[in-house]
């Protein structure tokens, strides 16, 4: 379950028996299918359209799209150049085609307008029709110069419309040149290199729930100051009765389950795939969800990779997404190298093996509350059972010997009555 969704096609293989009238399983005849009539059964494919409401999509695209927004045109008009990065190259290719051959269509136009009413031969030499003009506008514009055209200095707006059309020539190829080259360079393609899990897992770390994912990066140039956030969206109700559909909450995660204060951004050292943590402790909105709950709660969380292109220095975000039943709880990452993976100078990383998970049997079906409090139990009553056997001893050695103060006054009892018997005046007391 998620929040908005994308669609995913799932392909089930199928076995589809027909049965004929006289009881038999065999192919229907079809006279164009010479394959049909040779086997029993027929394989067939059929999909499977699930729907998946989420906010982000498996591969980072976002699934919300502004409506009913006031003048959205004239705002995407205003900021052109935005506009079409953003587009698709077909639409940046149509701009091209269209910039270019209009400005030659244009200025073609008003070549030949100038050389209908100022002559033939009077401000442009060979240029007595409108396609001679139109070749004439593309050779001034490409600064092609076949040297069968050209003006002449006794017409004054000839030279002022070759200026203008240079001038506009080189306007269009600025803005065409700066488009292409920050569509090719845009961040978001060095996105496409960086991996993460296809599930998450929940699993116990040194005696602490964690709930964890994998990221990765295949290329060898690095992302340098990397940092992962993890936003949390789920619905909520205040104590006002106010429902929030998509409240927002940040995860505390890292890759130090150990540390008792970790960072809600936590920095990485990306050189081979990392587990990412969180700790499902009080503070966790995870904290009472029972493994059984997780494919019937509505939430989403929103995993975001940030960081600078080594190369380019441009900053890159990833992006991916975890729904209810796309959590493992019991499972564990398999791990992608080792010191066996050592070849040729190099650890060699597997990453076939990026989104495999394996089975932890000791992992508790229950909530991590549930789980602390009766781990707490056992130690609590652990503790008790040792102090009890403690004073347990503890009696049977006083009665078995006596305290020191019965020691004292058995001896001083025995010193009497010798002292009796022996016909003391005196009485000591040792």
């Amino acid at each position: 379950m998620g929040l908005f969704g994308d669609l995913e096609d799932n392909v089930e293989l199928k076995e589809i028996k027909i049965q004929h009238s006289d009881g038999t399983n065999n192919y229907r005849d079809n006279q164009n299918n010479a394959v049909c009539k040779k086997g029993r059964m027929k394989r067939v494919f059929s999909t499977k359209r699930e729907k998946t409401r989420r906010l982000v999509g498996k591969h980072g695209r976002l699934k919300v799209v502004a409506s009913h927004v006031p003048q959205k045109h004239g705002m995407y008009i205003s900021d052109l150049f935005t506009t079409l990065i953003d587009s698709k190259w077909r639409w940046i290719s149509f701009v091209y085609i269209l910039m270019y051959s209009g400005s030659w269509v244009l200025f073609g136009l008003l070549w030949w307008l100038i050389t209908h009413f100022r002559g033939d031969k009077f401000c442009v030499d060979n240029v007595d029709s409108f396609i001679s003009a139109f070749l004439f506008s593309l050779e001034t514009q490409t600064t092609i110069g076949y040297g069968g055209r050209q003006i002449t200095p006794e017409c004054p707006e000839a030279v002022l419309l070759l200026n203008v059309q240079s001038l506009i020539g080189f306007i269009i190829g600025a803005f065409m040149l700066g488009l292409v080259f920050a569509k090719l360079s845009r961040p978001r393609n060095r996105a496409e290199t960086i991996l993460f899990s296809r599930n998450a897992v929940v699993a116990l770390r040194d005696g602490k729930m964690c709930l964890m994912f994998r990221v990765g990066d295949v290329r060898k140039s690095q992302i340098l100051e990397a940092h992962v956030r993890v936003q949390l969206f789920r619905k909520r109700i205040t104590r006002e009765g106010l429902q929030l559909p998509f409240y927002q909450q940040n995860l505390p995660v890292g890759v130090d389950w150990l540390c008792e204060e970790n960072p809600v951004d936590s920095i990485l050292f990306l050189i081979m795939p990392l587990t990412i943590v969180h700790v499902i402790d009080e503070n966790s909105p995870f904290y009472e969800m029972h493994p059984q709950e997780l494919s019937s709660c509505d939430f989403e969380i929103v995993v975001i990779l940030e960081g600078s292109i080594e190369s380019t220095s441009m900053l890159v975000q990833a992006r991916t997404s975890y729904v209810g039943d796309e959590i493992l709880w019991g499972h564990e990452f398999v791990c992608t190298t080792d010191e066996s993976k050592w070849k040729s100078g190099r650890y060699r990383v597997d990453f076939s093996v990026f989104d495999d998970t394996r089975v932890v049997p000791e992992t508790p079906q229950v909530s991590a509350k549930d789980y602390y409090e009766g781990k707490m139990f056992r130690a609590m009553s652990e503790a008790s059972l040792l102090t009890a056997e403690m004073q347990e001893n503890a009696d049977q050695d006083s009665e078995a010997n006596g305290s020191p103060a019965d020691r004292a006054f058995e001896r001083s009892r025995d010193t009497f009555v010798v002292d009796l018997d022996n016909g003391s005046d005196a009485v000591d007391f040792i």
